[in-house]
């Protein structure tokens, strides 16, 4: 009966903040100013957007170190493409992307990206799903630390409680 209550009331206040998914995915921007990349470092998470903005002359975004491409993204900065978004993909997790201007690569105008690994998965016990289980684990483990510190600030507590809520599938 109290599982009952305290599983209601998580709900509830899950429902109050409005506690979504996508509220974690940041959005950067990166702008080109003259032959430079402002800021020419970043770090972000796997989900996170970087806008890559012109802001004059004829520019690329292209992926890869030492002038030579990757081939993880290529595109154009100049007057009828002055602006390119990138998603982070999960598959570049705990890497630095390195990015350059082609033109301009040998003047110095190039970049990092450094790619953070992803977060525990809010699916504790690995079942496929966010349910009772992980809430439960998180709630038993309160104070602690492990698997139930999603957000690895060293221990257990609401903003842990709200990634599980924000990812719930029932």
């Amino acid at each position: 009966m109290r599982t009952t209550h305290l599983l209601s009331a998580t709900v509830s206040l899950a429902a109050l903040f409005g506690v979504v998914s996508s509220a974690f995915a940041t959005k950067h921007t990166i702008t080109q100013s003259g032959l430079a990349f402002s800021p020419s470092t970043l770090t972000v998470a796997p989900g996170d957007t970087v806008r890559f903005v012109r802001t004059g002359g004829s520019h690329t975004v292209t992926s890869g170190a030492n002038c030579t491409a990757s081939g993880l993204f290529n595109a154009p900065l100049n007057a009828t493409s002055t602006s390119f978004t990138w998603t982070v993909p999960s598959s570049v997790a705990g890497t630095t992307v390195s990015y350059y201007c082609i033109p301009h690569c040998g003047g110095g105008m190039r970049g990092t990206i450094t790619v953070v690994a992803p977060p525990p998965s809010p699916d504790i016990d690995g079942d496929g799903a966010v349910n009772a289980a992980d809430l439960a684990a998180v709630l038993g483990n309160w104070g602690g630390a492990g698997a139930t510190d999603l957000d690895q600030d060293g221990s257990t507590g609401a903003s842990d409680l709200a990634i599980v809520l924000a990812a719930w599938t029932g």
